[in-house]
């Protein structure tokens, strides 16, 4: 199972965020010389995650090879986690073929452990419903966050989606601030 402490290289600690932080499940792990292949599932979700081991580069074929995967045994999506640049055709042609790219500017260390950070959750689509009726306000109204946020990449939130804040004060006691993704 893929951990924070395990992890080794700077790729498999941005990965280890990921898992923890979708509330994904490790089914298998398989290593190659280069390259880590994860298998896991959230519910009746199942995704391939491909961490590119020390790769300067990422280009179009390691997109392609994964999205043969993902359509080859069916899951829902793939994503990559490479400590390289990706190519223009690789960031343009990924979205269509449901691979996500996980940048190498996301942090590799554990924000939500910091004590300025609260607890961020995307919201269901039951509570989108009831926060529209209950502030009369359609989500785009709500304060922005850019779906390139490390906070958004790590929850996976989509543009569309709203995430639900949860901070502490000493006077308030426990309020929430939402934000939409954009």
């Amino acid at each position: 199972m893929a951990s924070l402490e395990k992890a080794k290289t700077l790729e498999e600690k941005r990965a280890a965020l990921i898992i923890k932080y979708r509330k994904l499940k490790v089914d298998s792990t398989e290593k190659d010389e280069d390259k880590l292949v994860y298998r896991l599932s959230r519910g009746d979700e199942t995704y391939i995650v491909h961490v590119l081991l020390g790769k300067k580069t990422i280009g179009i074929a390691y997109i392609r090879e994964l999205r043969d995967k993902v359509d080859e045994e069916e899951v829902t999506g793939g994503l990559v986690v490479g400590d390289g640049k990706y190519t223009y055709s690789a960031r343009s042609s990924a979205p269509e073929m449901k691979i996500e790219l996980i940048p190498p500017t996301l942090p590799i260390f554990d924000i939500f452990e910091h004590d300025l950070v609260p607890l961020h959750e995307v919201v269901s689509q039951e509570e989108r419903k009831e926060l529209s009726k209950k502030y009369h306000a359609e989500p785009y109204q709500f304060p922005w966050i850019k779906s390139v946020d490390p906070i958004s990449i790590i929850l996976g939130a989509k543009p569309g989606d709203i995430i639900r804040i949860t901070q502490k004060s000493e006077t308030a006691g426990k309020y929430y601030n939402y934000r939409y993704v954009v």
